[in-house]
């Protein structure tokens, strides 16, 4: 049976905490920290409680406080502050600073009333504070309450602040008022309060009323999603050794939390997720997942993620399984996100707590790390779009997971040919020797020089013991950026045939800061002087053997670096013969179009970018999966409409975990059940069921 509905209540702020016998206000674990600043926030209430002390206003009004109020045995109500927690912490603070006051004035008697009228219940014999703020803010809170003052250790918590900020202002005011004037003050504030049961949904009022003012991030919503149904001495249990540890592995950074909530649900998903549906996504996952495992278990697999995460950006590389330390450290210093999903769900594969005897072992996993390194440095320096990987990586690892089907023994085989080999020619390809070479050879790379620091970093980290301050370097030319006249008589060119040369790669160097501005438009002979203080470089010991720097220096240089960019990142393709793939059609004139790969040995179909499917909304209702895959790609982007018709925007791998992907884009393509096997023809025009046994 619903429990009665409780009204909204205009009340003095006052007369709320005295009338409220055997009532604990909570600061649930789920809210947001107490965050409002002494110089700012409370500063305005001030004013605002000024106005009314000096008579300016009769009355003042603080705003809403909406709780949920549940019993907490015979004689304990707790109402947990969904919104207003700031407002009334500052309250509370405030009549502590005001009941110090009155006890350092002697006002003995009168501060104890206070207390046992506003402050506590007088009746209880445990939890008698009628706050309880907030987990992170509690033991200062706790230390102001006792009078505790040298005790605490966290003097730059915004409660302390706060408590200090508001008894220095009640100090001023009592210069030409007295307590009383303030009381009465006090007791002319006044809010709103809106009881709501569990029938009420709190979860959607909590979500709803932040929707307006700061917004809050994925992380917010998903820590209170998780905290909230749970009683509140749960909440902070589960706060402090699960949500605490997931800030100590990431970060109390909101930002930072939703961006690994993000990562963490692509890798459960294995699907690209938007940021704005990070949330939602979670939601999802987290519901399913209730059906057959407790809440506290959920948390430990959050949890257990946030490890490999750490594992990944942040725990010291000597930590580390000494097989991972070195493409680990070199990733970092590459600092791309993008991979973050797949190698998150690698790394839980890989641990020897969670993992069948066919895990991915140490070894595997630093030989894809190692791969992705190299993938994403060649791209980097070909100065490729970015953007057509930042979506692929979640599909690279359900293409993976797919193939394995549990049994991980050829994982790195698996990963470079889904990676490498399925994508030679589409917007993921990974570019080999000769089109590093094509690429790089006449290219600005002084656009690019972020890249180029990674690679001269490590270049001359390559097989050289001594330690380098890559700190103290930077990108330098050594033919200057500007053409003076003496440089172009040495070099016997013109301006524009300089212009073309002087952002080449074979141009750039490594060179302390202070000497990158000394060398400036010198001559050769001075760059030279100055390049001597970096003659323990390997990569400049050359140079400065040279008498002069000429355009044909340029191209050497810049073809033996090239070289170097292949040796350090090689090109992890595996063999030709172990990629079988055949081309497949699906077309009819004026309706639709589709070209593609089909993988035997794997069942996966990748469709080619430019093809087209038929468009018929009338079928959405009689096919939902299907209405709900083309909603899934447009969401994605691999599908988009135009005059064409409904186009596919780039190549998209379909996989199957059992059987065939035939049936599945043969379906999507032409909305409606069908057979892959007999609708995908052949170059001859038979059926691709000629080569292939049934699904």
């Amino acid at each position: 049976m619903a429990e009665e509905r409780k009204q909204p209540i205009r009340t003095g702020i006052l007369d709320m905490l005295r009338n409220s016998t055997s009532v604990q206000y909570i600061i649930p674990a789920y809210q947001r920290n107490y965050t409002w600043k002494a110089n700012i926030e409370v500063k305005k209430l001030l004013e605002d409680l000024d106005l009314v002390i000096e008579g300016k206003q009769t009355k003042h009004f603080l705003g809403i406080m909406i709780y949920l109020q549940q019993s907490s045995g015979m004689f304990r109500i707790e109402c947990s502050v969904i919104d207003g927690q700031q407002r009334l912490t500052t309250i509370f603070l405030l009549l502590y600073a005001l009941k110090e006051i009155m006890s350092e004035k002697g006002m003995k008697e009168d501060a104890d009333l206070l207390e046992d009228n506003y402050l506590i219940n007088v009746t209880q014999k445990t939890d008698r504070y009628k706050l309880k703020p907030l987990v992170s803010d509690d033991t200062v809170y706790q230390h102001i309450v006792r009078q505790e003052y040298d005790e605490i250790e966290d003097k730059h918590s915004n409660v302390y602040l706060n408590f200090k900020y508001i008894k220095s202002w009640l100090e001023r005011r009592l210069n030409n008022h007295t307590v009383q004037d303030i009381f009465n003050a006090l007791q002319n504030l006044y809010i709103v309060c809106i009881p709501i049961g569990i029938d009420d949904y709190p979860q959607k009022i909590f979500e709803s009323i932040n929707a307006t003012g700061a917004k809050l991030t994925a992380s917010d919503l998903i820590r209170n999603y998780i905290l909230m149904p749970i009683p509140s001495k749960l909440q902070d249990a589960y706060y402090e050794k699960y949500w605490r540890k997931l800030e100590l592995l990431i970060s109390s950074d909101a930002k930072k939390l939703e961006s690994f909530f993000r990562f963490f649900i692509m890798a459960k998903r294995s699907s690209m997720v938007n940021k704005n549906a990070t949330y939602a996504a979670f939601v999802s996952w987290f519901e399913e997942k209730h059906k057959y495992t407790s809440v506290e278990d959920i948390c430990k697999e959050v949890v257990r993620y946030a490890t490999f995460h750490s594992m990944i950006f942040k725990d010291g590389i000597k930590t580390l399984p000494k097989e991972l330390q070195k493409p680990i450290e070199e990733y970092r210093i590459i600092k791309s996100e993008m991979p973050t999903p797949l190698l998150l769900e690698y790394f839980s594969i890989n641990d020897k707590d969670n993992q069948s005897s066919k895990g991915i072992t140490n070894i595997q996993l630093a030989d894809i790390i190692t791969t992705l390194n190299s993938y994403i440095m060649r791209r980097a320096l070909c100065d490729m779009d970015t953007s057509s990987i930042t979506r692929y990586f979640p599909t690279l690892l359900k293409e993976t997971l797919n193939e394995c089907k549990g049994d991980y023994t050829n994982i790195v085989t698996v990963f470079r040919k889904c990676l490498i080999n399925e994508n030679r020619g589409n917007a993921q390809e990974m570019p080999d020797n000769k089109k590093l070479l094509e690429r790089i050879s006449n290219a600005n790379m002084y656009s690019i020089s972020t890249w180029v620091n990674v690679f001269f970093r490590k270049l001359e980290s390559d097989h050289n013991s001594a330690p380098v301050d890559f700190s103290k370097l930077s990108i330098e030319h050594l033919m200057p950026q500007t053409a003076t006249a003496q440089w172009l008589l040495e070099l016997g060119t013109n301006r524009q045939t300089y212009e073309d040369n002087l952002n080449r790669l074979g141009n750039l160097t490594f060179a302390s800061k202070p000497d990158n501005s000394k060398m400036s438009n010198s001559p050769w002979e001075y760059k030279k002087q100055i390049l001597s203080s970096t003659a323990h470089l390997k990569m400049n010991q050359e140079l400065l053997k040279k008498d002069s720097w000429t355009i044909n220096d340029i191209d050497e240089r810049t073809t033996q670096l090239i070289e170097e960019i292949a040796r350090l990142y090689p090109y992890f393709a595996i063999k030709d013969e172990a990629m079988e793939k055949i081309p497949i059609f699906l077309s009819k004139p004026g309706k639709y179009s589709a070209c593609a790969y089909f993988y035997p040995d794997t069942g996966s179909v990748r469709v080619f970018a430019g093809s087209t499917i038929v468009k018929n909304e009338s079928m959405d209702e009689k096919y939902p999966d299907i209405a709900e895959q083309r909603a899934e790609l447009f969401d994605e982007g691999v599908l988009q409409e135009n005059e064409n018709g409904i186009e596919f925007t780039e190549d998209h791998l379909f996989t199957a975990s059992r059987g065939t992907a035939l049936s599945n884009t043969a379906s999507l393509i032409l909305h409606g059940s069908k057979n892959g096997k007999e609708y995908w023809t052949m170059e001859d025009g038979k059926p691709i069921s000629m080569l292939i046994s049934k699904e």
